[in-house]
């Protein structure tokens, strides 16, 4: 009798298991501010084009202390936008640059006493994120420091507003064809549902480096400057603002309801 065939050898199986990744957590200091000896990140210009017309402003990112700045403009008064962070959120107290010879600056709330600075991100986030904001926000005349008033009515109110998380790009390419690496998208909506009004990139060791809107133009970096080629932004000093105690006062009567749509802020 002939042997018997060995045994078939037994089938193999492989098996796939999904792969589940951790959402990546993004330090939005990482981009909003910079690192350096000096506290000054480089120089560099932002094409901005608005309503068919060309402009350029030089922007730096400065730190001093725990506040950091972005500036535009040029060496001699640029105006600026003060942030800072804690451990959980970014916040932004005064901006220099609505035009007008105006400022504003956020508040937390409209009560007596209340220091500048209102959370305006969360520091540590991921990407498709919504995060809400409700500042107070006050504009003021650079001249005076006294508030802006228009209709008879100082321009003041809570603005609540929302920032999503649009995008983290390892490195994107502008209009301008620099290409920065570690960029960050964030869009600022009207409602949790609401189409984007602005868009803003944020770039590693830069800062703020282009911006758009739904009706009033777009900007992007168009030129880096080598160190020392230019001077550093001087930023603009407003005298009355640094002569005087910046927590909101009440007896200027402000209102607190909304603010005004045209006076709108990021």
């Amino acid at each position: 009798m002939a042997d018997s065939d060995p045994d078939p050898e037994p089938p193999s199986y492989s098996f796939y298991l999904p792969v589940i990744m951790a959402p990546h957590i993004y330090d939005m200091v990482q981009f909003m501010s910079v690192d350096t000896p000096e506290g000054k990140g480089p120089l560099y210009e932002v094409m901005q084009k608005i309503g068919g017309h060309e402009s350029q402003a030089r922007h730096q990112t400065q730190v001093v202390g725990e506040r950091f700045y972005h500036t535009k403009g040029n060496e001699i008064k640029a105006e600026w936008e003060q942030l800072w962070a804690d451990d959980h959120f970014i916040y932004r107290g005064t901006d220099t640059s609505p035009g007008n010879d105006q400022y504003y600056t956020l508040y937390a709330s409209h009560e007596d006493g209340t220091p500048p600075g209102s959370a305006w991100s969360p520091r540590f986030w991921q990407v498709g994120e919504l995060y809400e904001r409700n500042p107070f926000v006050v504009f003021y005349y650079k001249s005076d420091c006294t508030v802006v008033m228009n209709g008879g009515s100082p321009v003041s109110g809570y603005q609540r507003t929302w920032l999503r998380f649009e995008a983290f790009y390892p490195s994107y390419t502008f209009e301008s064809g620099i290409t920065l690496d570690n960029v960050v998208e964030l869009t600022w909506l009207l409602s949790p549902d609401g189409n984007p009004i602005e868009s803003y990139f944020y770039a590693e060791g830069f800062g703020l480096v282009g911006w758009g809107s739904s009706d009033r133009g777009y900007s992007y970096i168009n030129e880096e400057h080598q160190p020392g080629q230019r001077p550093d932004n001087t930023r603009e000093t407003i005298q009355c603002l640094d002569a005087t105690p910046s927590l909101l006062r009440r007896s200027l009567l402000l209102n607190t309801g909304p603010l005004p749509y045209d006076y709108r802020v990021k």
